[in-house]
């Protein structure tokens, strides 16, 4: 049993040198990305998804990589390709849900500092009706 034990101890370990960074076109491809989910309203749903989808980016790349002769078919496949080659990536899903907590976080401040702007107009014009 004791033997057993060991074997099976680190049977899914992932190593750190599995870790690859992501190239300058990959992070700005991920970054073009995360705006368009932030600019449409779904950061969320998106988190949450990637959060629970995150171990398993790998394999969704070798689905995407089965699925290649069927989408190639319909549609130009460059973006397909990258898509699939970062998604190879551990690191890569990580990246994105930050990338998309950062763009979202910048969309409230900007939102909090129109917001305050109005108020001090609405106060000013009070003021000078009132």
């Amino acid at each position: 049993m004791n033997k057993f034990v060991k074997i099976i101890r680190h049977a899914f370990a992932v190593e750190k040198e599995d870790y690859e960074e992501l190239t300058q076109e990959e992070k700005d491809i991920l970054d073009k990305l995360a705006r368009g989910i932030v600019s449409r309203g779904l950061t969320t749903p998106s988190i949450m998804f990637l959060e629970s989808v995150k171990p398993l980016n790998f394999l969704g790349s070798q689905v995407m990589l089965f699925f290649r002769p069927i989408v190639g078919a319909i549609f130009p496949t460059t973006s397909y390709d990258r898509m699939e080659t970062i998604l190879e990536k551990r690191r890569s899903v990580e990246w994105l849900i930050v990338k998309i907590e950062e763009f979202e976080a910048r969309k409230r401040e900007k939102g909090e500092e129109e917001r305050g702007k109005r108020e001090e107009r609405r106060e000013k014009s009070n003021g000078v009706l009132g």
